[in-house]
């Protein structure tokens, strides 16, 4: 039996006339009277007793609009339940950061997005920057913020927001003699022992690629998958690394380390993606105008 005919048939039985409930339920009264009578058909049962002027219920009807009324009102609790949970799904997020500057983006999601939006649900995952874009694809996250590769052709099936953009740097400790360097060529880091970034790291491809173009190999000492066992290991001059322009400047500054540019700069743009199609959730939304909002003014 059809949802709607339960709704015109506790509609005439409610208001007592088929001309009212047509009204209230903005159809043409045919429609209702016909329903109805194809209900009774069905069951069976004459469930009112027409007159020209009013609409009864019989004993049938009196029993069945009670089961009626019922069922209306689970489907209507039903309804109201689900949409609870859908506005509680929309700010439900998962999102990927890639280790390189996870460390970065994490605490202004976990403090103060959070603080901003306390009905948020977030989840954080660290994944290299072709595990977020399988996840992305896999829709195990909803968001990826990564070090933005420059070919088209691997991000065309995605959307990007820009963050931040800058250059790479040359992570030394002060007592290094590159620390009294203006700026560090690649040729300056021939044989000196390298902190190195992840395999999955797109901005060491491109360290690399300018390794290749000096004819040189990169004497990698470790290759650590955080960074803050990266900047450790600088901080006690066991190696040189690299540094995403001048974020955690502080923590270089306070742990004896400089930042020195690289003569042939290597640049680099920050950002949110996702996968191209899908309708952001709105946590997912605020979440990319807050990180926006956030570094912008900072």
């Amino acid at each position: 039996m059809e949802f709607r005919k339960l709704e015109y048939f506790e509609a005439v039985a409610r208001t007592g006339s088929f001309t009212k409930a047509a009204e209230e339920l903005c159809v043409a009264q045919p429609t209702i009277t016909t329903a109805v009578k194809r209900m009774e058909e069905e069951l069976g049962v004459a469930l009112l007793v027409r007159d020209k002027r009013s609409v009864m219920l019989t004993c049938e009807g009196k029993i069945f609009l009670e089961k009626v009324v019922d069922i209306l009102g689970r489907i209507e609790d039903s309804v109201k339940e689900m949409q609870e949970m859908s506005a509680a799904n929309d700010w439900i997020l998962n999102i990927g950061v890639t280790p390189i500057n996870g460390a970065f983006v994490t605490p202004a999601l976990y403090r103060d997005f959070m603080e901003s939006y306390p009905m948020a649900r977030l989840q954080v995952m660290e994944l290299g920057s072709y595990g977020i874009m399988e996840a992305l694809d896999a829709d195990e996250i909803e968001l990826g913020y990564m070090v933005l590769r420059e070919e088209g052709e691997i991000l065309r099936n995605y959307e990007t927001f820009i963050i931040r953009q800058g250059e790479m740097k040359v992570l030394v400790h002060k007592d290094n003699p590159l620390s009294e360097y203006k700026t560090i060529a690649i040729e300056d880091l021939a044989g000196v022992p390298l902190i190195y970034l992840p395999t999955h790291s797109y901005i060491r491809q491109k360290i690399d690629a300018e390794f290749e173009r000096c004819g040189l190999v990169p004497n990698i000492l470790s290759t650590p998958e955080q960074m803050v066992t990266t900047y450790n290991l600088v901080a006690n001059n066991v190696g040189v690394s690299f540094a995403l322009g001048d974020e955690f400047a502080s923590l270089i500054r306070s742990e004896g380390m400089e930042a020195v540019p690289l003569s042939r700069p290597v640049r680099y743009k920050a950002g949110f993606v996702w996968k191209k199609g899908r309708v952001l959730s709105k946590a997912a939304k605020k979440c990319i105008h807050f990180i926006h909002e956030y570094f912008e003014s900072g």
